[in-house]
């Protein structure tokens, strides 16, 4: 792990006695790390500790990009040929101020 590269977002945090940071969400969704997946932790030659995604990690574009898709695959098909009102009217009976 050689990380050369200029640091963007630097951010400083706590570590808990237990040795936790908690990685802020904005960097979190930059590069692709999710609450309870894994992560990659090393030294690189400057002595730096750094923090990585996984290998296999999609980037934050790719995860929008595959979340868009499965809401546009979904998009349009619990049409039931009423309006949201029409609906509600149907499943809980008119409102008390109809009766």
């Amino acid at each position: 792990m050689n990380i050369h590269a200029p640091i963007t977002d630097l951010t400083e945090l706590n570590m808990t006695s237990k040795g936790q940071v908690l990685v802020p969400k904005a960097i979190r969704d930059r590069t692709g790390l999710v609450p309870g997946g894994p992560v990659r932790v090393g030294i690189n030659d400057r002595g730096e500790t750094v923090i990585l995604p996984p290998a296999s990690a999609e980037t934050s574009e790719a995860r929008q990009a595959r979340i868009s898709a499965a809401i546009a695959a979904v998009r349009g098909t619990a049409n039931f040929g009423m309006s949201t009102d029409d609906y509600m009217a149907m499943i809980r009976g008119p409102y008390e101020d109809e009766v």
